[in-house]
């Protein structure tokens, strides 16, 4: 039940890999998965005793924009390809 409301959070990294992750695999692993994930950030935060402080969706959404160039560019050095800024 936390993971499906924090799912719904709109300016929260969280609820941001929730939709995006319901988006491709459906609702039901989604809201497994970010159960998985608050268990084991909880885990860490009582383990460790570290602090987290939410980075907010827009910080997730760089990251993963990152992440998919540095995917793109890695696809394009495999297959001898040259990616090149889009011109307006």
């Amino acid at each position: 039940m936390i993971a499906r409301s924090v799912g719904r959070g709109v300016d929260k990294a969280l609820g941001g890999f929730y939709r995006r992750l319901k988006g491709r695999r459906g609702g039901l692993i989604a809201n497994i998965a970010l159960a998985r994930k608050l268990a084991e950030l909880f885990w860490r935060l009582m383990v460790h005793g570290i602090s987290y402080v939410e980075q907010g969706l827009k910080k997730y959404e760089e990251k993963v924009a990152q992440t998919e160039q540095h995917l793109l560019q890695k696809l394009a050095r495999k297959y001898n390809m040259v990616l090149q800024p889009k011109t307006a």
